[in-house]
């Protein structure tokens, strides 16, 4: 299996972001659990895979590193590239894979805190095997209820079943970023389902309100959108789709790790 690059999406709101203002830290990267940040565990993690050659961060941006020195030793790595954050997510995807360059790219963010290496590994090579440009990762919604009961994330209903969609994408070939633009124009409705829907396609639209889409036809509705061919691959690994992203999820994963320790 090629060996990968890595790319932390990792600039947010800075201290008005509602993570980094419930932990009191300069930006959600630096939210701790256990003492240790959020991006140092999602670091941690891409140094023990056996797929990820190289890391590459881009943000938080410079204020909020001069702020914590723990994030600032975090980059402080040979194996890891530190960028400045572009004007959004998707701009700053686009910024890190252009670095990373000629290499198949996990794209992932950094507020993930139960991935491990070997995690990371399992995902590189399911998404390896796919004959596709793109691979984006769909949770069955029970295997995150069954984990983490507490935890409310936004659902997607699709025919026969129910998922959330992770923070953790595949860029396997060049066509791929083609799928990262299209989404600049729709990531301001990321948290509607049916929105997001309705800008793919109007006749999916129904299918998804009548339950009688799949992964399978969205995937392709979307590969024809952009020109790229896309791959919605399905899992039962919940912590791919955990993710720190309110003020709730920070108390409900603060007792999780307090119930670990």
């Amino acid at each position: 299996m090629s060996l990968w690059n890595a790319v932390v999406l990792a600039g947010d709101r800075g201290p008005t972001d509602p993570v980094a203002q419930m932990a009191d830290v300069s930006c959600k990267a630096a939210t701790p659990f256990l003492d240790i940040t959020l991006l140092e565990r999602v670091v941690t993690a891409l140094e023990s895979s056996r797929s990820v050659e190289s890391i590459i961060v881009v943000g938080p941006n410079k204020e909020a590193l001069r702020h914590s020195p723990r994030l600032a030793s975090c980059l402080d790595n040979d194996r890891v590239t530190y960028l400045s954050p572009a004007n959004g997510p998707s701009a700053s995807a686009i910024r890190g894979i252009n670095e990373a360059r000629y290499r198949p790219t996990l794209l992932l963010t950094c507020d993930l805190p139960l991935l491990s290496g070997e995690l990371i590994d399992a995902f590189c090579r399911s998404a390896q095997s796919q004959d596709s440009d793109f691979v984006v990762t769909a949770v069955d919604y029970h295997c995150i209820e069954k984990f983490l009961p507490a935890i409310k994330k936004t659902r997607y209903q699709f025919k026969g079943k129910q998922v959330c969609f992770a923070n953790l994408f595949a860029v396997l070939r060049e066509p791929g970023l083609r799928v990262i633009e299209y989404w600049q124009d729709i990531e301001n409705s990321r948290k509607k389902p049916i929105e997001i829907i309705r800008k793919i396609d109007w006749i999916g639209l129904l299918g998804y309100k009548l339950k009688l889409l799949t992964l399978e036809r969205v995937a392709e509705k979307l590969s024809n959108k952009v020109d790229a061919n896309i791959t919605i691959q399905a899992s039962d690994i919940a912590n791919y789709a955990l993710d720190v992203d309110s003020a709730d999820d920070y108390r409900i994963f603060l007792d999780y790790f307090d119930r670990l320790n």
